[in-house]
């Protein structure tokens, strides 16, 4: 249910976002829903990405412990490979910052670039 609603609500957003950029009416309420709206889109993108990175880091996790519990002998390569396997989750999660940073200061998506 969660997830269909942030959907929702990026979708109605996005929609904003593109229908206040294509007026091209530079009074301040629009511009005021169109900063909103793009603070809304930077939440939900460092939401999801650290959402993401921290169901993929638990799973990396999850399945290096077992199979160090299965075979205690292969630990050293289990380790190593769960941790090259956690900076590149961690990369993920630190796109979508920037991404939200991208978002707040630049208006480059909507075509409103230079405010």
């Amino acid at each position: 249910m969660k997830l269909k609603t942030l959907m929702l609500l990026t979708l109605v957003s996005g929609i904003a976002m593109a229908d206040t950029a294509s007026t091209g009416s530079s009074d301040a309420s629009s511009r005021a829903l169109f900063y909103g709206l793009m603070a809304v889109a930077a939440g939900v993108s460092i939401g999801l990405g650290a959402l993401g990175a921290g169901v993929g880091a638990g799973s990396a996790i999850r399945g290096a412990e077992e199979g160090m519990a299965r075979n205690p002998n292969m630990a050293g390569k289990l380790q190593t490979i769960m941790f090259i396997g956690l900076a590149f989750i961690e990369t993920f999660a630190l796109y979508a910052m920037l991404f939200s940073i991208i978002f707040v200061f630049t208006g480059i998506f909507s075509g409103k670039a230079g405010f």
